[in-house]
């Protein structure tokens, strides 16, 4: 009955296939585990330790290689038998983007029980909830309570179907780096073909004067102030320029407002800008610090491959010192996830 319910829960998690995260960086994930053994074990609870291997599959699944080992004391006398675990976990992640998510997990795979004349490998079944906290973009932190069914087929211990109950805690470590967003390129302007010599024309009435183009209509609110500045030290927030947590990768619907400042910056050559990044109040306020000219320099490179001189440009950090908002809201926080261009 166990066994069944556990393929049902499998087959329910296999039901929440999405598209896949932004994110989908393989990962390693040691852990420090407690088992509380089942009394048909007669054993002493015991320490013990775990790796996983996993990688994002979906925007909410991530999928798992576990290894799992304890040592447990027998209850009465001395000695002591060994639990080796080998499965795969499927883990439910309710917002993957989230600096704190909760997480469901089951799995399956098989318990190897080492005991002194005596030797066991039964099928293995977990199903338990836990939470994961982003510490950076490649950590996390990481902790569960789980139920683990174990069908020793052998009877080890004069029984089968043992339970234990096992909490764990770990960290998790990304492989590489978050692949970077590419700025769009112009399209280069076509070759023009330089026209034959043309024969002495005629005097011709002198010429009208043509009066230039308007430029294009400027279709946001920062693009319009920042177009209106003068030198002074103007501050454009450029809200809608915002960033994934902890990161400081653009998002994508901050094209259209840089691409306009991008265009003002290019027909306003009387003015220069200070680029100031901004963070939120989670994590340290050195890794913050970090943070926010790191944002900063993302919006600096993205002029700087629009056309814009490097010497018109400079970049600040603030990292929390400065909030427009409360960061005890996630309304206030991605508020303080900003960039602004103080004009010179």
């Amino acid at each position: 009955m166990r066994i069944k319910t556990l393929s049902a829960l499998i087959a329910l998690a296999g039901t929440a296939l999405q598209a896949h995260a932004a994110d989908d960086r393989l990962y390693v994930a040691p852990t420090v585990n407690y088992t509380f053994s089942d009394n048909d074990r007669h054993a002493d609870d015991g320490w013990g330790g775990g790796l996983a291997l996993g990688k994002p599959i979906t925007e909410h699944l991530n999928m798992e290689l576990s290894l799992t080992g304890s040592s447990l004391d027998y209850k009465t006398g001395s000695g002591k038998y060994d639990l080796w675990g080998l499965g795969v976990d499927a883990l439910y992640l309710f917002n993957r983007n989230a600096d704190f998510t909760p997480y469901g997990v089951v799995g399956l795979g098989a318990l190897y029980t080492d005991i002194p004349g005596k030797h066991d490998t039964g099928l293995m079944g977990n199903i338990g909830f836990g939470i994961m906290k982003r510490l950076t973009d490649n950590i996390s932190l990481r902790a569960d309570a789980r139920y683990r069914m174990d069908g020793n087929s052998t009877k080890a211990f004069g029984a089968n179907d043992f339970g234990d109950a096992i909490i764990s805690v770990g960290l998790n470590f990304a492989l590489g780096q978050k692949a970077q967003p590419m700025p769009k390129s112009e399209p280069a302007p076509a070759p023009v073909a330089e026209p034959a010599p043309a024969p002495m024309p005629a005097p011709a009435p002198a010429p009208v004067v043509q009066p230039e183009p308007a430029a294009a209509a400027l279709t946001t609110p920062q693009a319009q102030q920042l177009d209106q500045a003068k030198s002074g030290d103007v501050v454009v927030i450029l809200e809608g320029v915002n960033f994934e947590f902890d990161s400081a990768r653009l998002r994508p619907d901050a094209i259209t407002i840089l691409d306009e400042a991008a265009t003002v910056l290019n027909r306003r050559k009387d003015i220069s800008v200070d680029v100031v990044g901004h963070t939120d109040s989670t994590g340290t306020k050195q890794y913050n610090q970090g943070l926010s000219e790191r944002r900063a320099k993302s919006v600096y490179d993205y002029f700087i491959n629009k056309g814009i001189a490097a010497d018109r440009l400079t970049t600040k950090g603030y990292g929390e010192t400065k909030p427009i908002a409360s960061n005890t809201t996630r309304e206030g926080r991605a508020k303080n996830r900003r960039v602004e261009l103080v004009v010179k």
